[in-house]
């Protein structure tokens, strides 16, 4: 009897095997979605922008001061903004000084007293963000923050960022906040969801 999802093969599988399910039929609905970017908190961006881009080879397309943190955006060296839309493997940085004091760990660092998160989220790039976060709320999940919305509350900043104790966001940042949207996966990590193209003030 075949299973309803082949992609997806029921288990127990054989070990120290690689199981290699047939491909996933065409989805029309979801084929223009990317993954698009992660995200990290950074401490030192001096020395992040030396690994990633002097060691490892991506270059900074943009860097943006949000007001209480900045932004440093990573891709291939062929990416720029006017094709962040269409690009694949970026990296967003985020280098928040309220956190100055707080240790940043991997997610793989079991049992690390005192320390905090790194990690920030997993971006995905698709036509219609609305359209998406419907399909989202279709299948069960979470939308943690719509389109329209830009309290700090949203964003997964320290408590004294939210509070305004570090200055206030940008509203060149908020702009771009209203734009995209954030849902939760089972396990509860945070993916953005990104237009393909952000619009600038006063454009539609």
């Amino acid at each position: 009897m075949s299973h309803p999802n082949p992609n997806f093969p029921p288990g127990p599988y054989p070990e120290g095997q690689h199981i290699l399910p047939p491909p996933r039929p065409a989805s029309p609905s979801t084929a223009n979605y990317r993954l698009n970017h992660l995200m990290l908190r950074i401490k030192d961006p001096e020395a992040s922008l030396r690994f990633y881009n002097d060691c490892l080879g991506l270059h900074t397309v943009f860097i943006f001061n949000a007001g209480p943190w900045t932004i440093y955006y990573l891709g291939p060296r062929d990416t720029s903004i006017a094709t962040l839309g269409t690009s694949k493997g970026l990296l967003e940085l985020y280098h928040i000084p309220a956190d100055k004091d707080l240790e940043y760990t991997s997610g793989n660092a079991y049992g690390r007293a005192g320390a905090g998160v790194g990690f920030g989220h997993v971006g995905f790039t698709v036509p219609d963000v609305q359209e998406a976060l419907e399909r989202v709320k279709e299948f069960g999940f979470e939308v943690i923050k719509p389109l329209g919305e830009d309290g700090e509350g949203g964003m997964g900043l320290p408590e004294r960022v939210v509070k305004g104790e570090m200055g206030s966001v940008s509203e060149g940042y908020k702009h771009v906040f209203r734009q995209l949207a954030f849902v939760r996966d089972p396990d509860g990590y945070w993916i953005e969801i990104v237009p393909e193209v952000v619009k600038n003030p006063g454009e539609g």
